[in-house]
């Protein structure tokens, strides 16, 4: 990813408590949303660095899920799905299947819809059919995609031990 320097490194040399820390001030207090958007990125470094398991990738999970919802950006929210669907965050699927349905933006449910299929959350196939009904026409032809797939490959994988995506 291609963040500027300064603000890459003086967030990248931080100790790991000292990092999440710097990153969930950015995410809760910075009015800057380019700024969020690089948090975004470098704090979904941390939970392969973890080796996506344990008490830090459980913090990294609860942050993308409250950046989620609360964020006021729609394309920081976007960013945020992809990373809870590419970190394998499957505790937190059932924000990502509210985001899918009821975030205000297209662009967000478009996305959320998108990452269901990426995490492969077959037990969200219900949350999918609804965006079938959406308002927004890239999110139904999103849900349509999503479905087929879904139904393709339900017995394929093991999404709780597969490393899903980058």
């Amino acid at each position: 990813m291609n963040i500027p320097a300064e603000f890459d490194k003086s967030i990248r040399t931080l100790p790991m408590e000292e990092r999440i820390e710097k990153l969930d001030a950015i995410f809760k207090t910075s009015k800057d949303e380019s700024e969020r958007w690089d948090a975004v990125w470098l704090a979904g470094e941390i939970p392969v660095e973890v080796d996506l398991k344990g008490p830090i990738f459980e913090i990294m999970s609860d942050l993308f899920a409250w950046v989620l919802k609360n964020d006021p950006n729609d394309v920081v929210r976007h960013e945020v799905c992809y990373q809870i669907a590419a970190r394998n965050m499957r505790r937190i699927i059932p924000d990502l299947a509210h985001a899918a349905n009821y975030d205000v933006s297209p662009l967000v449910r478009h996305e959320a819809t998108e990452c269901l299929m990426i995490i492969r959350a077959i037990d969200q196939i219900e949350a999918v059919e609804r965006s079938l009904h959406d308002e927004n026409e890239s999110v139904r032809n999103t849900a349509k995609l999503v479905l087929k797939r879904m139904k393709r490959y339900k017995s394929d994988f093991n999404a709780k031990s597969e490393w899903v995506s980058i």
